[in-house]
């Protein structure tokens, strides 16, 4: 049995400003929902525990119960601990924990997710008087009783029932929970929320629109995920600025139409224009999922686009904080126009797989280096593939313009990090890709290019973390200058100069260990980085292994400042001070 007593609460964008105390019957007190929505009470369960969660002060108390401790009875169901004599029952109007009542009437929202190995299903309340507000919002909430949404009818919000079973033919909009009851989805449901179950079983048809997840108690594993991403139906305008030293300012305006059924695929497009290298940019495409259950989707898109190889150094929104404040533009760029088809599929939770042939011509473009900055001064951006030396840089541009690039590529990615906290839980990201680019599918150049990259976020205790990257690219035939390797500087190796290094083969592995504050977003960071890159030869002991050491300090999750130091020369090697806005590691 688990007890855990201290545990912190975020309620929506502010803080709960108070919780009064409300006699509902003489024998209990009752919360009276504050202001805003605020979590009522939450409960979250894994193979071996159920866990009750609920505000206490401006922390969350919450009680663990072994599942071989349920009870279920006609009237109630009880989790117990004898040990300590901790008790929680769900009675026929609301949950009695100590000698507080949390009604099921006063329940105005549910949020489901899954955080290492554990679900959680959050209940929220509003401020009301009226315990039959809630009904009124088109939720459906009972104790036992069974509850069935016919084919045609339509749930405006969502079901809630703790032992009562649910069987779905028609439309709910919102999740379905029973906690201790069996789920049913016919084939001609619709249901746009998630579905959860602490021991019932949860039955879906494969012909059912199930847009949510699935999270059951009743077998183990994670929860099946039914959808890449969560759709919100209509239309979206699309709105972006880009600015680097080959396009300069770039505006973009496009639509975006997306169907939260699915039933229709989404469908984009976009317009743009680089004034400095007076280029319109443009990409029209379309999404279709055809099989929910896995996810699969298929989709394809025609495009001229400003593209680069340096994605897996930075990403665009830091790249354009650079170029606009310190005319810094560590992307190289060349022109592609063509056309891309793809399928895509989510097997189970983390793990995506995808093939996609991508056809395009390619076309060099020129530096702009007198383009403006906020606090450039008389700082010039650099040439384009600048760190390319000659002859091969040549040889490079001649590569690049006028030739038609046809790749069939294969990429799998793995990825348990937390989207909201990265530094919040031991996490896994595995990502492996290969490029295939042969003159049977009328492409100028015959090439294998293949990565593997692989990350560990281990957290330590609630303080500490140690982060590692091991990452490895090779080839086979020709490379042109675009997708080769480049490693030195910003996202590679850390006190280097940036791209110094050009490869047809590497191995870099980075090395981070992180100690955060208490009661404060700062954190300081050990930094080691080591790597090898060999250019048209075989990575041996002819091939020199670089090394840096060096420190950072973290404010918050993604602004990192750090200073390090090469330690394979004694000459030109002074420390280098980098910035970072946007944590890529």
């Amino acid at each position: 049995m688990r007890r855990i007593w201290s545990r912190p609460i975020l309620i929506s964008f502010m803080c709960c400003l108070a919780v009064a105390v409300e006699a509902v019957e003489p024998q209990y007190k009752e919360y009276t929902a504050p202001v805003t929505r605020v979590v009522y009470f939450e409960i979250s369960f894994d193979e071996r525990f159920i866990t009750i969660g609920v505000p206490h002060d401006t922390t969350f108390a919450s009680l663990s119960f072994a599942r071989q401790n349920l009870r279920l009875f006609q009237d109630s169901v009880v989790l117990s601990a004898v040990a300590t004599g901790d008790y929680a029952t769900f009675r026929r109007e609301g949950l009695l924990v100590g000698d507080s009542l949390y009604r099921y009437d006063r329940i105005s929202d549910m949020d489901i997710r899954f955080e290492s190995g554990e679900t959680f299903i959050t209940c929220y309340t509003r401020k009301t008087t009226d315990s039959g507000a809630v009904a009124r919002r088109g939720n459906r909430i009972s104790f036992d009783d069974r509850v069935r949404v016919a084919e045609g009818a339509f749930v405006r919000g969502m079901i809630f029932t703790v032992k009562g079973s649910v069987t779905v033919d028609g439309e709910v909009n919102r999740a379905i929970v029973s906690l201790f009851g069996d789920i049913d989805i016919g084939p001609t449901a619709t249901v746009r929320g998630d579905l959860a179950s602490i021991t019932g079983v949860i039955d879906a048809s494969r012909d059912a629109a199930v847009y949510g997840d699935v999270y059951s108690g009743a077998k183990k594993g994670a929860p099946r995920k039914h959808r890449f991403v969560r759709r919100e139906k209509g239309v979206e305008l699309i709105g972006t600025f880009r600015y680097d030293r080959v396009d300069g300012a770039a505006p973009y305006v496009g639509l975006k139409f997306t169907d939260q059924d699915s039933l229709l695929p989404s469908v984009w497009g976009e317009i743009g224009h680089g004034f400095a290298s007076k280029r319109w940019r443009y990409e029209a495409g379309m999404e279709q999922i055809v099989w929910r259950k896995i996810p699969i989707a298929v989709g394809g898109s025609y495009h001229r686009r400003l593209a680069s190889g340096d994605d897996w150094i930075i990403r665009n929104t830091e790249n354009l904080a650079f170029t606009l404040l310190a005319k810094e533009d560590f992307k190289d760029y060349y022109e592609a126009e063509g056309g891309t088809v793809y399928v895509k599929a989510r097997p189970v939770p983390k793990l995506e797989f995808e093939t996609r042939y991508r056809n395009e011509d390619l076309r060099w473009l020129k530096a702009h280096r007198n383009l403006w900055s906020l606090f450039g001064g008389d700082k010039q951006f650099r040439d384009n593939f600048s760190t390319v030396s000659e002859p091969f840089h040549t040889q490079g541009i001649a590569d690049i313009d006028s030739a038609t690039r046809a790749v069939l590529s294969f990429k799998v990615d793995y990825d348990t990090r937390s989207a909201e906290d990265l530094f919040k839980h031991s996490a896994w990201a595995l990502t492996g890709e290969l490029d295939w680019s042969t003159k049977d599918l009328n492409s100028s150049f015959d090439y294998r290019r293949y990565t593997l990259s692989f990350r560990r976020y281990q957290r330590i205790n609630r303080y500490t973390m140690l982060l590692g990257r091991l990452m490895y690219g090779g080839s086979d035939g020709y490379l042109p200058m675009y997708d080769r390797f480049f490693v030195g500087g910003l996202g590679t190796m850390a006190g280097y100069y940036h791209k110094e290094y050009m490869g047809t083969r590497f191995w870099i592995t980075n090395a981070e260990y992180r100690v955060g504050f208490p009661h404060s977003d700062l954190a300081f960071s050990i930094l080691w980085d080591m790597a090898q890159i060999a250019n048209e030869q075989k990575l041996n002991g002819d091939v020199e292994v670089k090394h840096s050491l060096g420190a950072a300090m973290y404010i918050g999750d993604e602004f990192k400042l750090s200073l390090a130091k090469r330690l394979d020369r004694s000459y030109r090697d002074n420390p280098k001070f980098y910035v970072r806005l946007d944590h890529v590691f």
